[in-house]
């Protein structure tokens, strides 16, 4: 039991330590969040500005679909949901249980990365714009600025 109550405050301190080296980015991301979600009742700059979904729109609901076990409408909100899920866990285990260098992540990230752009190209040939969440968000910063210059901009 004394072993165990150790390792638990290792994990803690290794956690403990890296929340606190990247305090600033996560407290920027706070606000970015709070301020984007109260004044557009969106998250992703590109929807905000554009209007077009982004290769990461549907990821947050299939995330939550995948914790809630409905691993179908995990799939069909982002394929890639359950692919960045399974590197988050090797790297939490890595990391923080076992202690180790996380190896080959850069390598993965990219490779997801580029998974992503080609399935938001499948995506949005096959669902843009009638299917969320590949729609497109009529009230953007674009076609407003758009409407201002045409001088029938309304509110």
């Amino acid at each position: 039991m004394r072993e165990f109550k150790e390792y638990v405050k290792v994990v803690y301190s290794r956690i403990k330590q890296d929340v606190f080296n990247y305090r600033w980015a996560i407290f920027i991301f706070a606000i970015y969040y709070v301020i984007v979600k109260k004044l557009f009742r969106a998250f992703c700059p590109l929807v905000i500005m554009t209007g077009f979904p982004c290769p990461a729109c549907g990821m947050t609901r299939a995330f939550l679909f995948l914790m809630t076990g409905q691993f179908e409408r995990s799939w069909n909100a982002h394929p890639m949901a359950i692919f960045w899920v399974i590197l988050a866990i090797y790297c939490i285990v890595m990391r923080y249980l076992l202690g180790k260098k996380i190896k080959g992540v850069q390598l993965l990230i990219i490779i997801l990365l580029l998974a992503m752009i080609i399935c938001y190209v499948y995506r949005m040939i096959t669902l843009f714009p009638n299917q969320p969440p590949m729609s497109y968000t009529r009230n953007n910063m674009l076609r407003r600025l758009i409407q201002m210059w045409q001088g029938n901009f309304m509110f």
